[in-house]
């Protein structure tokens, strides 16, 4: 397990009542499972659709990379990683 920083935004920080706090995880697959057995179901729903997928209006990042490009939900975490879970950024 790696000690990790997480920020969050939005609805995310509403529900854990923090912007930045730390947690011992080794993957984002094990953060967000950590993160909805603290948080409950508000999270979940939150973060997770009625078929459990992973809601799109949502990215994470680990240190500045979209998880996507990294490898996705399996993506190992190191000490001191900075994980961001943040409202995904549209515009036109």
């Amino acid at each position: 397990m790696a000690s990790v920083r997480v920020l969050t935004f939005s609805n995310i920080k509403h529900i854990i009542g923090e912007k930045l706090f730390s947690m011992e995880t080794n993957s984002i697959e094990n953060l967000l499972e950590q993160l909805i057995d603290k948080y409950g179901t508000a999270l979940k729903q939150e973060l997770y659709d009625e078929e459990g997928k992973f809601r799109k209006i949502y990215r994470i990042l680990v240190n500045g990379r979209n998880i996507h490009i990294l490898n996705g939900f399996q993506t190992e975490l190191k000490e001191g990683d900075m994980v961001v879970i943040m409202p995904a950024i549209a515009g036109g």
